[in-house]
């Protein structure tokens, strides 16, 4: 019975491809211009990004999408995942001051700071979407095994999409604690409340 046991494994193990998810980053910027932090400010009000969910502007904005398939075969009773792919595509966009230059250095030494506090404060979102594909993958190449394939692709589909549900939850708990980056210094001039 062991050695059924261990051999079962090692076939499973011999037959499921070991991937990584693939990770596709597009970053980009939208243009500012002004004299005045005032100015910039307003600019930014009416060009950020749109939420295409909240139907808000931000100052920055990351999305990202997240797509999975895997394939199943037969391997004596049991079915089991043979391969696997996991993809994300992530979208970060913040403003770029154009003419900062012009500005005081007061202004663009806020605007130095803010910048770089907006940036972190959406990495924190494409570190959450990244966990999230890491850990759809490990689910899916986790898998061991079903002898019913419907229950199999059933119970992959419905925990998937549970473990993407519960990472949207933390992406969207993370802007309400962080006041979508003003408690982190991404707020500009940074002595506005939004």
């Amino acid at each position: 019975m062991l050695f059924r046991l261990i051999l079962s494994w090692c076939l499973m193990s011999s037959f499921v491809a070991f991937s990584a998810p693939v990770i596709k980053r597009d970053n980009s910027t939208y243009e500012v211009n002004g004299l005045t932090v005032q100015e910039v400010r307003k600019q930014i009000d009416q060009l950020g990004p749109m939420h295409p969910t909240e139907k808000k502007r931000y100052d920055g904005i990351t999305l990202w999408d997240l797509k999975w398939k895997y394939q199943i075969s037969r391997r004596g009773k049991i079915w089991i995942v043979t391969s696997r792919s996991v993809r994300l595509n992530i979208k970060v966009s913040v403003p770029k001051w154009v003419n900062r230059d012009e500005a005081s250095p007061l202004a663009q030494r806020q605007w130095k700071i803010y910048q770089s506090n907006l940036v972190r404060h959406e990495q924190g979102h494409v570190n959450i979407a990244i966990s999230a594909a890491n850990a759809v993958d490990k689910y899916i190449g986790a898998y061991s095994s079903a002898s019913s394939l419907e229950q199999m692709r059933v119970s992959i589909e419905r925990n998937t999409k549970s473990i993407l549900d519960r990472f949207r939850k933390y992406d969207l708990n993370y802007d309400k604690r962080t006041r979508h980056g003003a408690n982190q210094g991404a707020r500009f001039p940074n002595n506005l409340a939004k």
